[in-house]
C-alpha cells in the first residue's frame, strides 16, 4: 500500500512540476497568402486558364547556395476557386540590425525571388517573369509573424493584429 502511495504521489508531483506556464507559450503567424493577378482580374496562378503562368518557383537569395530553390509552398484554390501560393516558410532568415522600440522584439528578414515559367508558342520558357519578395518578421516571446512584405522594393503589406497575411499582387503585364 505505501508502494502506490508514493507512486502516486510522486507521479503527481512530477505533473505539477513539469506542468509549463501557459504564458511559455509562442504564437506563431508565419503563413503567407499570396495572390497573382493582372489589372484585369486574371488569375494568373492558375496554370489551366490561357495567358497565365504554367509554373511558380521560388528562389532563395539569401542561401549559401546561390538561388536555391525553397521548398513547403503549395498552390491552392479558395473558395471562389483563385489559386493561391500558401507559403508557410523555407527561406532563411537572417537577424536584421536594427534597434526597435521593444527591447525583447527581435526582427528577422527573408529575401527570394519567385520566378514564373510560362508556356510561349507550345514552350515552356521557365524564365518567363521574375519579382523579388522580401518578409520582415516580429519576434517576441510570446509571438513570432510576418509584420511587413515588400514585393519588387514596393511595400505590399503590413501586419494587422488578428487577420491573415494575404497579400495581392497585380501583375502590369503578364
Amino acid at each position: 500500500m505505501k508502494k502506490y502511495f508514493l507512486a502516486i504521489t510522486l507521479a503527481f508531483i512530477t505533473l505539477v512540476c513539469c506542468r509549463g506556464d501557459e504564458d511559455d507559450i509562442q504564437t506563431i503567424d508565419q503563413v503567407l497568402t499570396l495572390y497573382v493577378k493582372s489589372p484585369t482580374g486574371q488569375d494568373l496562378l492558375n496554370s489551366k486558364i490561357t495567358g497565365s503562368y504554367s509554373s511558380v518557383a521560388l528562389l532563395d537569395l539569401l542561401d549559401d547556395v546561390s538561388l536555391k530553390t525553397i521548398s513547403g509552398q503549395t498552390f491552392v484554390k479558395d473558395a471562389d476557386t483563385v489559386v493561391y501560393m500558401d507559403y508557410p516558410a523555407g527561406a532563411i532568415r537572417l537577424l536584421k540590425d536594427t534597434d526597435t522600440s521593444d527591447p525583447e522584439e527581435k526582427i528577422y528578414y527573408s529575401d527570394f525571388i519567385i520566378r514564373y515559367s510560362k508556356k510561349v508558342n507550345n514552350v515552356i520558357v521557365t524564365d518567363y517573369d521574375s519579382d523579388t519578395i522580401r518578409i520582415e518578421y516580429s519576434w517576441k516571446p510570446s509571438l513570432f509573424q510576418i509584420s511587413k512584405l515588400w514585393y519588387n522594393d514596393e511595400l505590399k503589406f503590413t501586419k494587422v493584429p488578428g487577420q491573415r497575411n494575404v497579400v495581392n499582387i497585380i501583375k502590369e503585364n503578364p
